[in-house]
């Protein structure tokens, strides 16, 4: 089948190359979704994956709670490496509204806040917690005011991580929606 071209169509085609992001645009665009996809990733692989599984397949729940609290450490030090250069990203990044930008870099910024919050207050009170009852938590009374607490910064700490979640998922969706207005 031979398709006519209009002279009107040949002449909107330079208009819409015109409009579109160049390549330096659209390598930001490239290392914003790789960088906040890895993230969201991780976190939802540790909440998912990683923390339930040691819980179920280890002996102890001493060992899975070990193995918990590094992992969850490197999940914490990528988002406060990763969230400031996708906040970064976003601020020099064009091609979408400033409400849409500034609403990805407060959600971002809310993703750095959890990952922040948890790395300097929730993991080191929990260590400390869990090494002042001798390492065995579930030889402690529940209705130890310390077991209380390691249980209260634990709720926080899911929290956090679920309010990080779904900060990324809302960010994605939006950087996405972005990309086709183009």
């Amino acid at each position: 089948m031979v398709r006519s071209v209009s002279p009107s169509s040949v002449e909107a085609e330079p208009d819409a190359y015109a409009n579109r992001p160049g390549i330096g645009q659209q390598f930001l665009s490239f290392v914003e979704v790789l960088l906040l996809g890895g993230w969201l990733g991780s976190m939802m692989f540790f909440s998912f994956a990683v923390a339930p599984s040691a819980f179920a397949v280890l002996p102890t729940r001493e060992m899975a709670g070990v193995i918990v609290t590094s992992t969850i450490g490197k999940v914490e030090v990528i988002g406060l490496i990763i969230g400031p250069i996708l906040i970064l990203i976003n601020a020099v990044k064009t091609g979408s509204s400033s409400a849409a930008r500034f609403l990805r870099i407060g959600l971002i910024g809310l993703m750095v806040i959890c990952a922040a919050l948890s790395r300097f207050w929730i993991s080191p009170s929990m260590v400390s917690l869990r090494a002042s009852m001798g390492g065995h938590i579930d030889d402690v009374s529940p209705a130890d005011p310390m077991r209380l607490h390691f249980n209260d910064l634990h709720q926080y700490s899911v929290a956090l991580m679920g309010i990080a979640i779904v900060a990324g998922l809302v960010s994605l969706f939006l950087t996405v929606q972005s990309w086709l207005r183009r």
